[in-house]
């Protein structure tokens, strides 16, 4: 318990104020100041000490180990009531310090002198025991026999009992004073922070974790400083949140597993690089499951008139996984659209026993017939109507794969590369696939093949080149593969009719059946046919019409009377609706009809209407 008397400067809680003696009276009164609310009184001593005793009054402790209340201007209790209820070896070292303090404390107060206080700290060991209390010196040799530090803090220098001597001064000679404060450790797990610090170090983690990006852990720490600051400014001097070290700030990630707070999430490049490779789906037949795909090539391709170079032309593969054999193929200088998938697919659906004539290649492109599945990324090309109406007329089953996940489809995307890397790459013209592979060769300057050259070529790497030697995907050889298949039974899927399967690939839109005829893409369509397929469906029908995305010369409705001529003379229920204006659609394709539009309504625009 702290000896404490009433003396000028003593500070006490009198009602939850904080006041402080100013001066002694005559007739034993006292003058006090109000440090809460200001103003100043008198009262007697007397009446001071009967407010002492019925619990009123609370003098203010100095010293170690207080208890800091947010609502108490000043301290009145230690962060522990009874020093017996503290662990043996916390109660060891404070008797340790008090017994080592009592020959300074002998001494009078100028006596005791740092120089004084350094000789004391300097003596002998056995010397400094002799000081201690018979039980504690036992304890303390047994323990240093054993190897062991006799209690905590067992070190001493002139620095901890200047320390401990004035901590026990100030505290009113109270042993608590004394006490380490290795008891009030939290201990491994345990969070030291206040428990405000520790809500706004979860607000930070909770606003990176939304907000990815790459940060460092002193930005994180700026952060957190910006809101402790902020968190401060409404609360008083002694309720200060104090700011969490660099150290603390480091380990609570670590110990979170809260790493991506400093990154940002990894790329789907970085991930699939990092992603553990297995076996994709593995079909039991040809046809069962086709992939298809576009891919630019890494090679430039000169016009055949003038030989300057025209630009990297554009494939599209659709590829038979079972035999890996391509199904069908096209090249074009157009952005991937749907002209290009539906040119693919018919070059794949439709025999190509012509292979040898026009191309002087030396074995047949043997696959073709309708596929079961057809496996498609999502461009806008293939998650259009028009290729899902197509393919459910014709039986064959869309299969999409997840965005940006092109292993959904590694065998179209891995004969990209076999492409790539065995036939594009030592071609003249070449561009590679990076800039290092590149080096200081230019591709347009060497470029020298035109696009029907490349055609030849293409086709004799595919089928006498890449379908006749092994592969290691299938364990065989592509074309052996097919024809195996032929031999065990394998019959090709076809349509019911061939001349139908090009019009049921060709693309689908709605328009209004008008007197005026068809509008679409801005084009009129008008034949005498419409007349009567207006007055069997009534005015302002709306009908569904095929058309080729190659050729916009005419469009194609289907025949409710079942009476319309196809192309060639045979009956096929399908109305031909020509162009009104065949000299500018002859030919034209939709891309090409399109940059024209968007060029004559930019000039449309530049027109000022006011001039």
């Amino acid at each position: 318990m702290a000896r404490i008397q009433l003396n000028i400067g003593t500070r006490f809680l009198w009602h939850s104020q904080l006041y402080i003696v100013r001066e002694w009276l005559t007739n034993q009164r006292v003058r006090l100041e109000n440090l809460s609310f200001g103003g100043q009184q008198v009262l007697g001593y007397e009446e001071l000490v009967h407010q002492w005793q019925t619990g009123q009054l609370r003098f203010e402790l100095k010293g170690p180990n207080l208890k800091n209340e947010v609502d108490q201007p000043a301290p009145t209790e230690y962060s522990f009531s009874d020093f017996q209820s503290l662990p043996e070896t916390v109660r060891e070292e404070s008797w340790r310090r008090y017994n080592l303090l009592l020959p300074l404390l002998r001494l009078a107060p100028r006596e005791r002198s740092r120089e004084r206080i350094r000789r004391y700290a300097a003596e002998p060991q056995q010397q400094l025991d002799q000081n201690l209390a018979e039980p504690d010196r036992a304890l303390t040799q047994a323990r240093r026999a054993k190897g062991r530090r006799a209690a905590v803090g067992q070190a001493l220098s002139t620095t901890s009992l200047e320390l401990w001597l004035r901590c026990f001064i100030e505290s009113g000679y109270d042993i608590r004073a004394l006490v380490p404060r290795t008891h009030q450790a939290g201990g491994k797990n345990v969070t030291r922070l206040q428990k405000e610090a520790e809500a706004v170090l979860a607000t930070i983690f909770d606003k990176c974790e939304k907000a990815p990006q790459y940060r460092t852990v002193t930005d994180v720490l700026g952060m957190l400083a910006n809101a402790i600051a902020d968190e401060n400014r409404y609360r008083p001097a002694q309720a200060q949140l104090e700011l969490p070290s660099r150290a603390t700030v480091y380990r609570r990630i670590k110990e979170k597993k809260l790493d991506h707070l400093l990154r940002r999430p990894p790329s789907q490049t970085e991930l699939q690089s990092q992603a553990s490779v297995g076996a994709g789906p593995t079909p039991q037949r040809p046809l069962e499951r086709v992939e298809i795909d576009h891919c630019l090539l890494d090679l430039f391709v000169v016009d055949e008139e003038d030989r300057l170079p025209i630009g990297r032309p554009t494939l599209t593969v659709a590829l038979d996984v079972y035999t890996s054999l391509p199904f069908g193929c096209y090249v074009s200088f157009e952005p991937p659209g749907y002209l290009a998938v539906q040119n693919c697919l018919l070059h794949g659906i439709l025999p190509k026993a012509d292979c040898r004539q026009l191309y002087g290649t030396t074995n047949d492109w043997p696959i073709y017939g309708l596929p079961e599945t057809l496996v498609v990324d999502n461009g806008k090309e293939f998650r259009g109507q028009s290729l899902s109406e197509a393919c459910a007329q014709l039986g064959i089953t869309l299969l999409p794969t997840p965005p940006r996940k092109p292993w959904f489809k590694g065998s179209i995307e891995r004969h990209f590369r076999t492409l790539n890397t065995g036939l594009i790459h030592p071609l003249p013209g070449t561009t590679f696939s990076n800039l290092v592979e590149r080096g200081d060769y230019d591709p347009a300057k060497h470029a020298c093949i035109s696009l029907t050259a490349f055609w030849r070529i293409l086709h004799i790497f595919l089928l006498d080149v890449y379908a006749q030697r092994w592969h290691e995907g299938i364990q065989g050889v592509p074309a052996k593969r097919w024809a195996e298949s032929l031999q065990a039974g394998f019959k090709p899927t076809l349509a019911h009719s061939a001349q139908e399967v090009k019009i049921l690939l060709y693309g689908s839109a709605q328009r209004t059946l008008q007197r005026s005829g068809l509008d679409f893409e801005a084009l009129r369509y008008q034949s005498p046919e419409l007349a009567r397929l207006r007055s069997q469906l009534g005015g302002g029908a709306t009908v569904r019409l095929k058309y080729d995305p190659a050729d916009l010369s005419a469009v194609y409705l289907s025949d409710p009377g079942g009476v319309g001529v196809w192309v060639g003379g045979s009956s096929q229920g399908w109305l031909r609706i020509e162009a009104v204006d065949q000299e500018y659609t002859a030919g034209l394709s939709l891309w090409k009809h399109r940059l024209i539009r968007n060029w004559v309504l930019r000039e449309k625009k530049e027109v000022d209407i006011y001039a």
